[in-house]
Order: structure tokens, then sequence, then C-alpha cells
């Protein structure tokens, strides 16, 4: 009931200061723009999966798990009608500060931080950008680097081909230069809801307590209908500052992440391609994660830690046509394994995954101001024992099979 009755406080109050914003806007120079969306997403599952926010962001189909029968107790069907991904927003543009034109963005939706806060109010942007003629400043939250708003997966599915394609928010600094098609940027940034996993489980002490943000550069080139760009990141976590026998621990987590990409915007239809690797992607809502090597001090339960690095890759085309539009997203993810014997804890997602792909065509249709949209995700994974190095020598595959529709009204 609580939280219940803190949800509709909060939209309520959201609301006025929305309503009070608009009323004001014609007295000042402060320009206001809002908008966003509802959106009811029904689906079916032919098995139980691995899931987050009441399945709206599918990950991958659950492991067969037998019953002294030889039953599969995950061969079990599922279904929601969630609408928590509905949200609303707004874009404020004033007069120029520092010689720069000012803008911000605020922007939530209804899935909470995490999976039992559902229908709670989450914020997902809030950053403030500076904008000169060939440079620009983004300070506050919003998409992660290795997200590209100008290349990802247009699925009708929530979360746009996750685990394949990356998905996080982070409370960030960037700073970009621009000059014509080029676009060079310098990115720090902090954790906060997509932390990586650790021994605490998904949190964003671990960044925090090494003492350096994940730092980031990203090159983009844009000619006429070509988009092409890359990524590449480095991040530093300090799992444990004390260890189960109460010694102070200085190890550290060190990893890289990279993507390339391109969007070919052609006349019939739109392609993007794009492939990502990283020594740790939990935070990133993919393949992959850490683990502690042999420990370094027994006596004093001291370990180090290794990788296990991930690579996945994707292509999404839609065609162009309107108001029919027809799209086909195929992913692939692989486990690499990691560079040293993990002997102790591991915290990842998929762990027990050699590799994973999906093949999911859609089409959409918008009429106005309702979209209408369906679906069919097929889902495979490879699921096998680990070696310690988390190679893999026999598989078994497990499929699912989601078939979802939607009607989204936006404003």
């Amino acid at each position: 009931m609580r939280s219940k009755g803190i949800f509709f406080i909060s939209v309520y109050l959201l609301s006025l200061h929305f309503t009070a914003i608009k009323a004001q806007e014609d007295n000042t120079s402060l320009q206001t723009d809002i908008y966003g969306y509802i959106e009811i997403s029904p689906f079916f599952d032919s098995r139980q999966v691995v899931t987050a926010r009441q399945g709206l962001v599918l990950l991958y189909p659950m492991n067969e798990d037998l019953d002294p029968g030889g039953s599969d107790l995950n061969g079990v069907s599922g279904l929601n009608f969630p609408v928590i991904n509905s949200r609303m927003g707004i874009n404020f543009g004033g007069p120029a500060i520092l010689g720069a034109d000012a803008s911000a963005r605020f922007e939530v939706d209804f899935l909470g931080t995490r999976g039992d806060l559902f229908g709670m109010l989450r914020l997902r942007h809030a950053f403030i950008t500076l904008e000169w003629e060939k440079t620009s400043i983004i300070a506050g939250q919003t998409w992660h680097p290795m997200f590209v708003p100008q290349c990802f997966p247009n699925t009708v599915s929530f979360a746009g081909g996750v685990p394949f394609h990356a998905l996080n928010r982070a409370p960030q600094i960037r700073f970009t230069y621009n000059d014509g098609g080029l676009s060079l940027s310098a990115i720090a940034l902090t954790h906060s809801d997509f932390p990586s996993l650790g021994p605490l489980g998904p949190s964003g002490s671990y960044l925090s307590n090494s003492g350096i943000p994940e730092t980031l550069l990203q090159v983009l080139y844009t000619n006429g209908p070509v988009l092409v760009g890359g990524t590449a990141g480095y991040q530093l976590l300090r799992p444990r500052t004390f260890t189960g026998e109460g010694y102070r621990t200085d190890e550290k987590m060190a990893g890289i992440e990279a993507n390339i990409f391109t969007t070919l915007s052609l006349s019939p239809a739109t392609v993007k391609i794009q492939a990502n690797y990283g020594q740790n992607n939990s935070h990133l809502v993919m393949m992959g994660g850490y683990g502690e090597t042999v420990p370094l001090n027994a006596e004093e339960g001291i370990y180090g830690y290794t990788g296990i690095h991930a690579l996945s890759a994707w292509t999404d085309i839609e065609t162009t046509g309107s108001p029919v539009k027809a799209g086909l997203f195929a992913g692939y993810s692989r486990n690499l394994g990691s560079d040293e014997a993990i002997t102790g804890e591991v915290w990842a997602r998929a762990s027990d995954i050699a590799h994973m792909y999906r093949i999911s065509p859609r089409v959409l249709y918008t009429p106005g101001q309702v979209a209408f949209g369906a679906e069919l995700v097929y889902d495979i994974a490879a699921y096998g024992e680990p070696d310690t190095r988390f190679r893999f020598t026999e598989t078994n595959n497990v499929t699912n099979i989601r078939a979802l529709i939607s009607m989204k009204y936006s404003f």
C-alpha cells in the first residue's frame, strides 16, 4: 500500500509541476516541450525466461531443470500485459548562457530501479546541454556511450535488442567537438541504475571505491546517408575494500569495452550493424562479468580478479515506408572466457552460456498518434558447464519463442 501511495503522489506532483511550467511559458523566455507515450505490450513466452521488470526486458531462455521423472520444470509458458514502460518527459530551452545555446531534459518512466520496485517512478534522463558552434558539454544522466542513439535496434520489444545490444544510462560529463561530419567525444561517468555485479549484488560502490570514473572516447562520422563510428572505454572496479577475514584489500578489476557501428539510411530501408566487446559487460546488461582468481594471500582472504570476456554482434533492417514498416533484428553473443583461472566467486551474467542468438521479425503500423506493433522473438541459448577459465566443451541448446504485440499512444 505504501508503494502505491508514493507512486500516485509522485505522478500527481509531477503533473502539477509540468502544468505550472506550461502556464508560465508565455511570460518567460523559457521554452518547454512535454512528450511521452502510453503503451501496453502483451506477450507470450513458450517457456520460462530470464527477464527484468515484469518480463519487459527479455534476456534469454532459462536452462532446463529436470525433475526425477525427466520433465523440464522450466518448460512452462508464461504471459503478461505490462504498461510500466509508459513514460513522460520535458525538454527545456532558454536564452544563451556563456555564448552557448542552453537546454535540458528531464524524463521518467515507471519501471523502478529494481525488479521489486516496478510501478515506481524511475529517473531516465536528467541532463543539461551547453552547445557552442563546434563544441558542446552534456552534464547529467543520459545514455552510456556504448548505447548509440544513432545506431540501436528499433524493435517492438522493450530495451532494443538487449542482451546483444548495450542498455545503460549513467551520470556523466561529456565533452564533444564537432567539425563538419566528424564528432569526437570524451566522457567520464559513474554508475547509478545500471551498475556492475559484485559481492554486494548490483552496486555503484565498486566503481566509486576505485576512485576513478569510467572513461570513454567516441568518434562518429556522418556523410549523407552513412554514419560510422566507434567507442572505447576503460573501467576500474574495487569489488571489496576488506575481505571476509577482516583484512583490507586494494585489489581491483580493470576492464576495457569497445564497439564499432554503422547506420545506412537508404531509400528502401535503414540498415544498422554493430559489434561489441567487453571484459566485464555486466553493467551494460550483456553477457560477461568477472571473478576471483587464485588467492594472493590465502590467510587474509585476498584474491585477484579477472574478467570474463564477451563478444556480440547484431544487425537491424527496417523499411522506410509509411504508415507500415517491416523490420528484422538478428543478434549473436559469445562467451570468450577469462585470461586466468577463476577459483573463487563469480559475478557475471549468462556465465553458464557458451553462446546465444536471436532472430526477430516485426511489423509496425503507425496511422497517427497511435502505433501498433507485432513481433516474434526466437531465442536460442547454448547452456553448458564451463571450466575454470569459462570455456565450454559440451552444450545443450534451449529455445524460447516470444510472441508480442503492442499499442502505443505518443504525445
